[in-house]
This record gives C-alpha cells, structure tokens and sequence, in this order.
C-alpha cells in the first residue's frame, strides 16, 4: 500500500518498490524540500485518492496516457510542474510508479513505460 494515499480508498493504491526502495518515494523526498514544488505534489497526490474513490477530474488534471504497447491503463496526475505516474494493475488497484516535472515530462513518460515493461516481464 501507498504510504502517501489513505488506505481506505474504493481502489486500492500501492507504490511499485525496486530493491525494497519505493521509486516513487525517492522523487516524494526530493520535491518535499522544494517549498516552491510541495504543494503541487500534494495536490497531485490529492488528485489521486479522488479518482480512487472513483471521483472524476478534468484531463488537465488526471488523464490516461496513449501510445504505448502495454496491456494496462497509465495514468498521469498533474499539478502546476509536478506529474505523478501510475498505473491501474488488474484484480489489485493503482501503482504509483514515480513522478517527475513539466520540464522531463516527455523523458519521464518513456521511463515510465520502460519502467511498466520491467515490471509486467518480472511478474510473469
């Protein structure tokens, strides 16, 4: 389960983790010393509690990602320059993969598919 997003959430949230280490986690300590950037990642994270209470948000603010291979949904939500991308995990819930800036969108969205691909081919 995610340590950000409240357990008690119609979908469940998880935070996909690498060598125990929550990637997700990593980009959360970074930003949470940038009091320009907290903010918006709280937003963000708000954004993703509501769509798991299956509450609907504008695609300005929480949208589904095309042009990928994968055979899941990914997800972006998004406040002012910060992303966070997950994806949804059949028979599971949401999985928070990490997040990243308007600056790197286009470079963080190709790890995140990289990063999706790893994933599925490991559990396999």
């Amino acid at each position: 389960m995610s340590e950000h997003i409240p357990n008690a959430t119609r979908i469940k949230v998880f935070e996909l983790c690498k060598h125990n280490e929550s990637l997700f986690g990593e980009f959360f300590k970074r930003i949470e010393q940038d009091d320009n950037l907290f903010g918006n990642l709280a937003a963000a994270i708000r954004i993703i509690e509501d769509t798991a209470n299956l509450s609907r948000r504008p695609k300005a603010k929480f949208r589904e990602l095309q042009g990928h291979k994968l055979d899941c949904k990914v997800y972006e939500a998004k406040s002012g320059a910060i992303r966070v991308y997950l994806f949804h995990e059949e028979h599971t819930g949401r999985v928070i993969i990490t997040g990243g800036t308007k600056d790197n969108q286009d470079k963080d969205i190709k790890s995140v598919f990289r990063i999706i691909k790893e994933y599925k081919n490991e559990s396999r």
